[in-house]
């Protein structure tokens, strides 16, 4: 096969398929896509809140909860213990499939009156105010995180104890306020610090120990600036930089800033792969146009996807052994075979268009269903019934799409067509644009959102009065 360019059904822009594209579509027996893959990863980032909390009503008990879903969602959000529970069951809320009417209008609607859980997280402990999260022993208001313990404000991490406001980090410990900072203890202000101990306000440091301030150095101890100094005078330095004092780090903060400027920067960040294309790969092998990728191999067009994810296009967030996932969003923990899924893990094979089910196989279009196998929108089958229906609803979704049309800013009407192959479109997200991990890499204002038809919500306005200021706090 040679390369095959096409026009992007939502952008109009050309992009390009290539042999390796159309061996691995063939191979997860799906279709090419038809929106290119910028376009793609946007419509899955809409559905990833990352870090907002919501308070909102629980339907059982009426008590105020904190729920990933903001209180304008209208579907029914139950507290966790209690959608974990045997008191209810997803499958009572099976139904048989319409070919009358196009999937997605259908599974909307089905995902609409099947209750949802109000957050996504697993065996915690004393870490109730936590989401997309898991293994995590006292932690407070962390985010993304696995297997962490006594740690607050952290989003994006695994494995990080006695530590706060991290983002990105692997393996750190007793750290604060750090981007991008692993295997690491006791690390400050930094960003991009790898194997590495007792540094201050310093980027791209890897196995160094007892550096403030410095850039771009390898194996170094007792630098101040980049410039070495004896273990006594680094100490003095140290007793005299006033680290309690919000002015000085306020200071320093300026000071180091105009420092980095300085030296220049790598064009990535790569670390022990092969044949790899992207930004922050670490330890890879055969992963291209991708971002965020440890411990991967032989994939493309995936984000934030972590420890033995293999053979996956456009696969954003997760990991933990996952392989084979195609289109799909917040799926993890020893998964295989995923085609166009969010919140589904841990333990599924074979499951498409699917969301937030547990330890199952083969479902297509099922929603909330726990350890079940050969069910389509939640109703169970044998498995020669399932295969001839799934196959069934297959040509009738090439037969009859979804239609979504929009204006656009120039007031032409576009139409978009949703055929097998597509993930969800993004009208079905729970979530506004601006609440989402889209917003974090795609900024828009709220009128650019709307004009690409894009969901936006304005947060409550939080009425507090302050009586001292955070720069006068001792």
């Amino acid at each position: 096969m040679n390369n095959e360019s096409r026009i992007c059904q939502n952008c109009k822009q050309d992009f390009v398929i290539e042999p390796d594209d159309f061996s691995f579509y063939e191979k997860m027996q799906v279709p090419p896509p038809t929106w290119c893959p910028e376009c793609r990863m946007i419509r899955r980032f809409i559905w990833r809140n990352q870090r907002n909390f919501f308070r909102r009503p629980d339907p059982i008990s009426g008590k105020e909860i904190f729920s990933s879903f903001p209180k304008e969602v209208l579907a029914t959000i139950y507290d966790l213990p209690y959608w974990n529970s045997d008191n209810w069951e997803a499958a009572s809320y099976g139904k048989d499939y319409d070919f009358s009417r196009p999937f997605f209008e259908q599974f909307r609607e089905f995902l609409q009156a099947v209750p949802w859980p109000s957050r996504s997280v697993l065996n915690m402990v004393n870490s109730d105010y936590c989401d997309q999260a898991s293994n995590l022993k006292n932690c407070y208001l962390c985010f993304d995180m696995d297997y962490g313990e006594n740690s607050a404000y952290c989003v994006r991490g695994r494995e990080g104890k006695d530590s706060l406001d991290l983002y990105e980090f692997r393996h750190s410990e007793l750290s604060y306020e750090d981007y991008m900072v692993d295997e690491s203890y006791r690390v400050f202000f930094s960003v991009n610090v790898e194997d590495c101990h007792e540094v201050w306000f310093s980027r791209n440091l890897i196995g160094c120990q007892n550096c403030f301030g410095c850039v771009n150095l390898r194996n170094k101890s007792y630098y101040i600036f980049n410039q070495p100094h004896t273990k006594e005078s680094y100490a003095k330095f140290m007793k005299e930089f006033r680290s309690g004092s919000y002015t000085a780090i306020d200071e320093m903060k300026r000071r180091v800033q105009e420092f980095w400027m300085k030296f220049p920067m790598r064009f990535t960040l790569g670390i022990n792969n092969m044949n790899c294309t992207g930004e922050h790969i670490e330890h890879s092998k055969n992963v291209h146009r991708s971002y965020a990728v440890h411990n991967g191999e032989n994939l493309k067009y995936c984000q934030v996807a972590s420890d033995k994810v293999s053979d996956s296009y456009d696969y954003t967030v997760w990991g933990d052994s996952a392989s084979r996932i195609y289109e799909s969003v917040t799926c993890g923990l020893e998964v295989d075979t995923l085609r166009f899924c969010y919140d589904c893990w841990p333990s599924l094979q074979g499951v498409e268009y699917s969301i937030s089910c547990r330890s199952s196989s083969n479902l297509f279009g099922c929603v909330g269903l726990k350890k079940k196998q050969y069910c389509i929108f939640n109703k169970q089958y044998s498995k020669e019934e399932y295969e001839k229906l799934r196959a069934k609803i297959i040509e009738h979704m090439n037969a009859m799409p979804y239609v979504v049309e929009r204006e656009m800013e120039n007031g032409e009407r576009r139409k978009i067509e949703y055929r097998y192959g597509e993930f969800f479109p993004s009208e079905f997200s729970p979530f506004a644009y601006n609440e989402t991990i889209a917003e974090d890499f795609f900024p828009l204002t709220k009128e650019q959102a709307e004009e690409k038809g894009f969901q936006w919500r304005e947060p409550d306005r939080k009425e507090y009065e302050t009586t001292l200021d955070a720069k006068n706090l001792p």
